[in-house]
């Protein structure tokens, strides 16, 4: 079988390798099952793939970076057999459903931004999961019947893993309005190898494991009966490379294979009442506790599932750092807050400073703080409230915001600005689980999309297979510390607002792609994508390099910055960069700076003057980039 083949090659890959990729391939591939059926993987993508994620990967045909081999292989494969970046995305979403199951599925949400290089068109979709018809004010208000039943007045912080924190998804109708316009294949092409994964097994992923072993809410995550059944033995997560094996899922792909998105959202098919079934069960258990955890069930219905529409919205789009930047719109922050340091960074002549030296990150840091509290203020659903996205990035507002920066003094305290209302017209000169996926195809469309059950396995709950995201954890909570309260309270069928920032990268005139790029990573998402920018843009960096720097970011709030409610200033522990914070404290004032884990997952395509793609994926987590 090919799979055997494949195996082999990707052992000849680890000789002499050292990286934790190469070592967790090593247990996955020596656990794999020889009779898997996969004799259809493009085997010129496999040879032109670097586990160790020190250089970047070239090709000159196309390229798929993504969060796991396997779902990149199937990518590339697609590729190799004609299809297009729409096709290829689609079987790559399939594929980190069944191997990823923490970070995205097909019950979560999905943002996508698309190069369609022949119209010279750049297009974002969006299919951000929301609330249902039925809420409160938020998610830890119950219903007034609740009140009178329970005695209470509010839901403790686990509510946030339980079905009452679910939201409608999104990606599966995404992902089929999308592949309508932009297809080569067939969408029930595009499922084999996540179904024949789901059924036949793959080996547990060394990100996978690793999440298995935190905790969350007050429990470990082998405390939780759904994922206990599937990843853990007893109270312990399923060591790295054992089979996991997800027939549900397999019946799930199929259905929607078969039948698209009418099969997921049908009010009265095959999914849509199983999910409804498993959120709304189980009566009432308000806390975890050694007896399990808690139990709310939710208020939605499966007519909220026929409800559900994906829409495409216009991308913000802006000239910076003389590039055209597009990236997401909103209800997502993420594109807004790129483009807004960028512009900070650039008036404040980034360029001429060294990369990771204290005056650069005190530049970056200073233009994120700045960011989040307007985004925080101002930032939401834009079907619900008038969003002044276009005002945030009007250049004479800009100014006035660069003017509160010193580079010999962080800004204390941090207040929002009052940008104008903008007319959010865009283009021409203008707890933390997300996957990215990064494609270029053999006609030179472009796609960055990001995916999430938004908290790491989102709700801890499974049906047909599936993680259930727990979105609406993304409402601003009425009593929250953060400003833009009424821009981002729960709402009936409102999409809270996201960090996710999938972006291409033009030359000025918008006629050339350079780059494509975006990331998981919860709220610092915004920061990330920018330092890739810089890096490769700027500082002339290759994408996997720019990657491997370690990180800053400006995008936490806490109650307690020196005092006061403020943004803090936070640097990549376990990095190089990690040094750097005597400086930010000591020289320059940062009020609540610190060090702290700042884990992306970054993937990033880069095209070169001669048409070279250069394709880059996150050493901090398992994916990869291939290409030919």
């Amino acid at each position: 079988m090919l799979f055997t083949v494949t195996v082999r090659r990707y052992r000849r890959w680890l000789v002499g390798k050292g990286s934790i990729l190469a070592a967790a391939l090593a247990l996955v591939l020596a656990a794999a099952p020889t009779g898997l059926a996969t004799d259809h993987l493009a085997s010129e993508c496999v040879d032109n793939s670097d586990p160790t994620r020190t250089t970047p990967v070239e090709g000159d045909v196309f390229m798929v970076a993504a969060a796991n081999p396997l779902a990149v292989q199937a990518g590339c494969d697609v590729l190799a057999s004609g299809g297009s970046v729409m096709d290829a995305a689609v079987a790559v979403q399939m594929v980190l459903a069944v191997v990823e199951p923490q970070s995205s599925g097909l019950a979560g949400g999905t943002l996508i931004t698309y190069w369609d290089r022949e119209n010279g068109e750049v297009r974002f979709f969006e299919g951000l999961s929301r609330a249902p018809r039925a809420v409160t004010d938020g998610l830890r208000t119950p219903t007034e019947e609740e009140k009178a039943l329970l005695g209470i007045d509010e839901f403790e912080n686990e509510v946030a893993v339980t079905g009452r924190a679910f939201g409608v998804p999104g990606t599966v109708a995404v992902l089929e309005m999308a592949h309508e316009i932009y297809r080569e294949m067939a969408w029930s092409d595009l499922f084999d190898d996540a179904i024949e994964l789901a059924e036949n097994g793959f080996p547990m992923p060394a990100y996978l494991h690793t999440v298995l072993g935190e905790s969350t809410r007050g429990l470990e995550r082998c405390e939780y009966p759904d994922l206990a059944a599937r990843f853990c033995d007893g109270a312990t997560p399923k060591t790295s490379g054992t089979m996991i094996f997800n027939p549900e899922l397999a019946d799930t792909l199929s259905y929607v294979r078969d039948g698209g998105a009418d099969a997921f959202y049908d009010p009265e098919g095959p999914i849509a009442p199983v999910i409804i079934d498993r959120i709304t069960e189980g009566g009432y258990k308000l806390k975890n506790d050694e007896e399990g955890p808690a139990v709310i069930p939710s208020l939605m219905t499966a007519d909220d599932f026929a409800d559900y529409e994906a829409t495409e919205r216009d991308p913000v789009c802006n000239v910076v750092i003389k590039h055209l930047i597009c990236s997401s719109a909103p209800p997502a922050f993420g594109g807004v807050t790129v483009l807004y340091m960028l512009e900070l960074m650039e008036r404040g002549k980034v360029k001429q400073l060294e990369p990771n030296s204290l005056p650069q990150f005190h530049l970056a840091i200073e233009s994120s703080r700045l960011a989040q509290v307007d985004r925080r203020q101002y930032i939401g659903d834009p079907d619900f409230n008038k969003i002044p996205a276009s005002g945030l990035l009007d250049e004479d507002y800009l100014d006035t915001r660069f003017e509160l920066f010193s580079p010999h003094l962080a800004i204390h305290p941090i207040l929002p600005g009052e940008p104008p209302p903008g007319d959010d017209v865009f283009f021409g000169e203008d707890a933390d689980a997300t996957s990215h996926v990064t494609i270029v195809d053999a006609n030179g469309d472009a796609l960055s999309m990001t995916t999430t059950v938004s908290s790491s396995f989102g709700t801890q709950m499974e049906a047909g297979g599936m993680i259930l995201n727990n979105v609406q954890e993304n409402f601003t909570r009425l009593d929250s510390i953060s400003p833009g309260k009424p821009v981002n309270v729960m709402e009936s069928m409102k999409r809270p607002r996201t960090s996710m920032a999938p972006t291409l990268v033009f030359d000025r005139n918008g006629k050339r792609l350079r780059l494509a790029v975006g990331a998981a990573g919860g709220g610092a998402i915004p920061d990330y994508v920018t330092q890739i920018i810089l890096g490769v843009i700027t500082y002339k960096m290759d994408p996997q390099a720019a990657i491997n720097q370690g990180h800053f970011s400006g995008q936490t709030i806490t109650s307690n910055c020196a005092g006061i409610i403020g943004a803090r200033s936070e640097l990549e522990s376990g990095t190089g960069v990690a040094a750097l914070l005597d400086g930010l404290k000591t020289d320059l004032q940062h009020p609540c700076a610190r060090t702290t884990s700042l884990l992306s997952g970054l993937t990033a395509i880069q095209v070169e003057q001669n048409g070279t793609l250069l394709g880059a994926a996150d050493p901090r987590r398992d994916g990869i980039a291939m290409g030919r």
